[in-house]
């Protein structure tokens, strides 16, 4: 007699495939897969997300084929956290210090989605400082002050708003290098 009943339904659920059920679990692990391996391993949370894509798609692969069936031996989270600790260490090469403990406290996406809007901003700062002078002024003016093309023309003293919009393109293929 397996303790992982609703564990157990919820894998026979994700067995067919039905893209409602795998999205439900994926939301409801996400977070708790997350903090766990934010907490323990040190990597930061865009490799963390990619940690998480892999272990889902190995999950998947398991159910799929029928790797993965009833009786359970733990709960599905626990599976699918052993999946990531066994992605990392292939990954890394390295033994992190885990504890048996798995959290149970999830992060609403709204809180996951201010997250990696920070981490974002931190990334486009980093990449305008390298751009010139000219460039980060231009570009912080139309994106962030809201600066019309033809107030733009005005103050940096060109021809009209097709010069400004001419120099912005120049500036954002600029920064579209960076990011390649």
């Amino acid at each position: 007699m397996s303790n992982y009943k609703a564990d157990e339904q919820r894998l026979r659920d994700l067995a067919t495939g039905q893209e409602t059920k795998w999205r439900l679990f994926y939301e409801d692990m996400r977070s708790p897969f997350r903090l766990f391996f934010l907490k323990y391993t040190g990597l930061d949370s865009a490799t963390v997300n990619v940690l998480y894509q892999d272990a889902v798609v190995v999950l998947h692969r398991k159910v799929s084929n029928g790797d993965l069936v009833a009786p359970l031996k733990s709960s599905l989270k626990t599976y699918l956290f052993g999946v990531g600790k066994m992605l990392y260490r292939k990954q890394n090469g390295q033994i992190a210090k885990w504890e048996d403990e798995i959290p149970e406290i999830a992060i609403s996406p709204s809180v996951e989605d201010k997250i990696a809007r920070e981490e974002r901003a931190i990334w486009v700062t980093h990449l305008l400082n390298q751009l010139d002078e000219k460039c980060q002024d231009l570009l912080r003016k139309v994106y962030l002050e809201d600066y019309t093309m033809d107030m733009l023309a005005e103050e940096l003293q060109l021809s009209g708003a097709g010069a400004v919009r001419k120099r912005k393109f120049d500036c954002l293929n600029r920064l579209r290098k960076l990011v390649n």
